[in-house]
């Protein structure tokens, strides 16, 4: 953990999915994400931890590297009992309390055309900005960044980085 904090960098987001098999398709399949570990478990024990006095539920934590310590993603389908629809916010625009998972490719032009090919709709197509000068944060370039939304609605960022021209 880091000085002055009192929690460690994500560990793992988790998204409970209407289907998990459609979900890797795209965590999977279409960003290149690796299984980590794919099980299925039942029982009070779990039904506990979401608030439910028992359940079956398939949980699959992907990583985009062999780490398992930090920024994993964790799809996890309650197959039993069956759940409520959540209303999501209207796609095209954003919303007070969304929000949007951000990650880092060299591969944008190839994830783009297998998401417009899946179907798959944007709030933002790729879309290029220029950054003059370094800081902190980010240091200077060519930014192309691509907003679009997972089968559950939520919001995915894909941001590719060239270096500004000598």
């Amino acid at each position: 953990m880091t000085s002055g904090s009192r929690v460690s960098p994500v560990k793992r987001v988790s998204i409970f999915c209407r289907d998990i098999d459609k979900s890797l398709a795209l965590y999977r399949d279409i960003l290149g994400m690796k299984i980590i570990e794919d099980k299925k478990i039942s029982g009070p024990f779990i039904g506990k931890l979401v608030n439910l006095p028992t359940c079956t539920m398939r949980i699959v934590y992907l990583s985009a590297d062999t780490s398992i310590d930090a920024g994993l993603i964790g799809l996890f389908h309650v197959m039993e009992p069956t759940l409520p629809v959540a209303q999501h916010p209207t796609q095209g625009q954003i919303h007070w309390g969304q929000a949007s998972f951000v990650f880092s490719t060299d591969h944008g032009d190839e994830i783009y055309a297998d998401l417009i090919e899946q179907g798959y709709k944007f709030l933002t197509p790729p879309t290029p900005y220029t950054k003059p000068t370094d800081d902190a944060y980010m240091k200077a370039g060519v930014y192309t960044e691509m907003i679009f939304y997972d089968l559950d609605g939520l919001m995915l960022s894909i941001i590719g980085y060239k270096p500004l021209p000598k």
